[in-house]
C-alpha cells in the first residue's frame, strides 16, 4: 500500500525497528533456547545476558507475533520453531547474513555522495563466519525454490551442466534429482564458498555427485563441453561489463546447441518495480557499489550480442525469472 498520510511515513521510517529486534534475537540464538516455556531470568542466566533489556526485547517479539507469553514464561510461535531453532530445519543463516549487511546499509547516504564505504562488504566476506552465513543463507532461501525451478526449466536430457556461482550446491542437487540423464554437474565458485558447499552436500549425502571447480570467474577458465550453463543470482553483483564478460565465458563453455540460463530477480524496463527488485537494486548498490537488478529486455539484448539465439524470458517462481538462449550449432 502506497503511503498517503504522515502516519504512513512514520511507519515507513520505523521499519528498521522490528527487523533489528529479529536480527539481534537470531544473532544471540534466543529462539534455540525458547522451544519450551522459559522465563527471562532462566534465559538471561543461560546466555549471560542482561535481564532488564532482555525483557523488553522478548515482550516486543511477542508483540511481533514471534513468541507467545504465558505468565512469566516465553515460548516460540510455530513459524519460529520451524525455521529459527538450531537443528536440521534451521534457516537462520540468511538472517545472520542480512544482519552482516546492516552497516553497509548505514552507508547509503555516503554512497549517494560518492564516498567509499567504511569497510569492504561484498562476498567473499572478510572472515569465515560471514562467508559461511552467506553461503548457507543461500541454501536457506533456495531449499524449497531450487526443486521447483529445476522442474519448470524442462531441460530435456542434458548430460553435462555447469553451475556458475553455485555456492551451497542446492541447485546442483536439484538438477541431479530432476534430470537423471546428467552424468556431470560442475559447480564453480570461490574457494571459501566451495568449502562450505562441499560440506553442505556431504551432510546431504551428495558430495560424490558434484565436481567442484574453484576460482575467480574474472580469471579462471570454465572449461568446455557443457550442455547447460546455469548462472543463478550472480549477475546482480556485477556491472554491465562484468555481465557481458560472464556471458562470453558461458558461450565458450557450451557445446554447440547448448543452453545458457540466467536466473535473477528481474526488474521492469522502467526500473520502478516490482518492489522487491527495486529494493534489491539498492541492496546491491550498498553491498557492491556496482551491482543492480537487471531487466529481462537488456539481458536478452546482451545475450543476443554475445551470440546466443532463440533468447526468451520465462518466469519460474513468484519473484524470479530466467533469461535463456542457445549457442548456435554453427556460427
Amino acid at each position: 500500500m502506497k503511503p498517503e498520510t504522515f502516519k504512513d511515513l512514520m511507519r515507513l521510517s520505523h521499519g528498521f525497528e522490528p527487523a533489528r529486534i529479529l536480527l539481534s534475537a537470531v544473532e544471540l540464538d534466543l529462539f534455540s533456547h525458547l522451544s519450551e516455556n522459559t522465563t527471562v531470568h532462566q534465559l538471561a542466566t543461560r546466555l549471560n545476558l542482561q535481564a532488564g533489556p532482555l525483557t523488553l526485547v522478548l515482550n516486543a517479539l511477542v508483540a511481533m507475533g514471534l513468541l507467545d507469553k504465558a505468565g512469566e514464561a516465553y515460548v516460540n510461535r510455530p513459524v519460529v520453531a520451524e525455521n529459527l531453532v538450531a537443528g536440521q530445519g534451521y534457516r537462520g543463516h540468511i538472517l545472520r547474513h542480512i544482519s552482516h549487511c546492516w552497516s553497509a546499509w548505514g552507508d547509503l547516504s555516503g554512497r549517494l555522495q560518492g564516498l567509499e564505504p567504511a569497510e569492504e562488504s561484498w562476498s567473499p566476506a572478510p572472515d569465515e563466519v560471514q562467508t559461511r552465513d552467506f553461503i548457507l543463507g543461500m541454501e536457506n532461501v533456495t531449499r524449497d525454490l531450487a526443486p521447483l525451478v529445476a522442474a519448470r526449466l524442462e531441460l530435456g536430457s542434458p548430460v553435462t551442466l555447469l553451475d556458475v556461482g553455485g555456492g551451497p550446491g542446492t541447485y546442483a542437487e536439484a538438477f541431479l534429482k530432476e534430470y537423471p540423464t546428467l552424468r556431470e554437474v560442475c559447480v564453480f565458485d570461490l574457494p571459501k564458498a566451495a568449502a562450505v558447499g562441499r560440506q553442505n552436500l556431504k551432510n546431504r549425502g551428495m558430495e560424490t555427485s558434484v565436481r567442484w571447480l574453484e576460482g575467480d570467474f574474472y580469471e579462471t577458465p570454465f572449461g568446455q563441453g557443457f550442455d547447460v550453463v546455469w548462472i543463478s543470482q550472480v549477475l546482480h553483483s556485477l556491472d554491465e561489463a562484468g555481465c557481458r564478460m560472464l556471458l562470453a565465458k558461458a558461450f565458450e563453455a557450451l557445446e554447440p546447441g547448448g543452453e545458457l540460463i540466467l536466473h535473477e530477480f528481474l526488474i521492469e524496463d522502467n526500473r520502478t518495480g516490482p518492489l522487491q527488485a527495486a529494493l534489491f537494486a539498492v541492496h546491491m548498490l550498498v553491498m557492491t557499489g556496482v551491482g543492480r537488478t537487471y531487466a529481462g529486455g537488456e539481458l536478452s539484448v546482451w545475450m543476443g550480442e554475445a551470440g546466443f539465439m532463440d533468447v526468451r524470458v520465462q518466469q519460474v517462481s513468484d519473484d524470479t525469472s530466467v533469461v535463456r538462449g542457445r549457442k548456435p550449432v554453427s556460427r
